[in-house]
């Protein structure tokens, strides 16, 4: 086993190697030379441009949480709000689970159907009108514009 710690990928660079590799590279080495030293080749070139354009090595913050459905979900709920009009948001969300086995809200799909220029909920005016109720509200508006 090497004298580094081992790594794993998504491991976050801290704030001490952020230093190091900006020192490494003001005395002049190499990219290849600064990511065997520290023991990471990914993130050297990312850290100098950002050290050099912004002058910080801070990590960016969020703004906002990461969205827990992807694009192709998100196509896949549309499709299926577009293919079925009487499918209810809870029914995609179940079915988007089954396929992804990660949870996603009525709520969440209903965003998304909005957010794609849908609306989730059709609105209940009220029931139907009979042809015999149509004929009395036809008259009736016919009386009160006299």
């Amino acid at each position: 086993m090497s004298r580094r710690k081992q790594r794993s990928a998504f491991d976050q660079v801290s704030e001490f190697d952020r230093g190091r590799i900006v020192a490494y590279r003001d005395c002049g080495l190499s990219f290849r030379e600064i990511g065997s030293s520290v023991g990471r080749n990914q993130t050297v070139m990312r850290i100098c441009f950002r050290w050099m354009q912004e002058g910080t090595t801070d990590r960016r913050g969020r703004s906002h949480p990461p969205q827990c459905t992807t694009l192709r979900e998100d196509r896949q709920i549309v499709r299926m709000a577009v293919t079925d009009l009487s499918v209810a948001s809870r029914t995609v969300a179940l079915h988007i689970e089954s396929v992804t086995h990660h949870s996603v809200s009525p709520q969440t799909i209903r965003r998304r159907l909005q957010q794609s220029g849908l609306s989730a909920r059709r609105p209940f005016l009220g029931l139907p009108l009979t042809q015999n109720q149509m004929v009395r509200e036809k008259k009736d508006v016919g009386f009160r514009m006299e």
